[in-house]
């Protein structure tokens, strides 16, 4: 819960709350104010969990909102809280990328979203004790979904939990994805940018001719992108004409 970073009178989330193990919890981090939205796609599991925590906490100033609905597609604006916590479930969502999206989405830029659930960490998997465990429960041979992680996840921290059975991810919200000038020129005898390694690869050519292209760019003291763009500039004066009208 201390990962979440809640304040007195935040909005916090709780996806696949089910009966609401964790409510007492999040209460008790909140300080007695703020609200909690707990969402489970099961009725019943919510029902109990209604029944369970709503008087406990009627004396308090939280309030507790419950949500049947499903949590790859979550009926909250974008923004809308200070934090969503998910812990057991989603390794069987039927889109975790789009239920962690969907986390991501309903929290403000600079919240936290914190997930977890089985997965045994990777050093343990391939011992006698792991392979018990994964034979006990299937589950902990679920992978960590860190590569389902938004584009923009900021803060990034994986840890493993409960004898290394259990992964814990957690993140800040972001609303724009990390800057990365890509235009910054590189030093060095290769030379160009991020962007010109990616985009402006051309064919194979002879290794002679390539050969011979990377001594004249040593003679000159260019990079070699520097020599070969003003080779083929000066052999395809349109192109570096069309450069200019830009």
């Amino acid at each position: 819960m201390a990962r979440l970073q809640l304040d007195k009178g935040n909005k916090v989330l709780v996806t696949g709350a089910g009966a609401g193990n964790d409510l007492p919890y999040l209460a008790r981090s909140l300080g007695g104010q703020g609200e909690i939205f707990a969402q489970d796609i099961a009725q019943q599991m919510l029902l109990a969990g209604v029944e369970r925590h709503q008087a406990d906490l009627a004396h308090s100033d939280l309030e507790l909102h419950f949500s049947v609905s499903d949590a790859t597609n979550l009926p909250f604006q974008d923004g809308y809280f200070d934090a969503a916590y998910h812990f057991g479930g989603i390794n069987l969502f039927p889109d975790i990328r789009k239920g962690i999206a969907e986390m991501n989405r309903v929290v403000r830029p600079g919240g936290k979203v914190v997930i977890g659930d089985e997965g045994l960490a990777p050093w343990l998997s391939d011992t006698e004790f792991g392979k018990m465990l994964i034979r006990n429960n299937p589950l902990y041979a679920c992978k960590v979904p860190l590569g389902l992680l938004p584009e923009s996840a900021k803060s990034v921290r994986l840890s493993w939990e409960l004898s290394n059975c259990f992964y814990v991810i957690e993140f800040s919200v972001a609303d724009q994805p990390l800057h990365i000038n890509i235009d910054v020129p590189h030093l060095g005898m290769r030379g160009g940018s991020i962007r010109t390694r990616y985009f402006g690869q051309l064919e194979g050519v002879d290794p002679t001719l390539r050969d011979h292209i990377y001594a004249e760019a040593e003679r000159l003291g260019l990079s070699r992108v520097e020599c070969i763009e003003s080779l083929l500039r000066r052999g395809l004066p349109a192109v570096d004409a069309e450069k200019n009208a830009k």
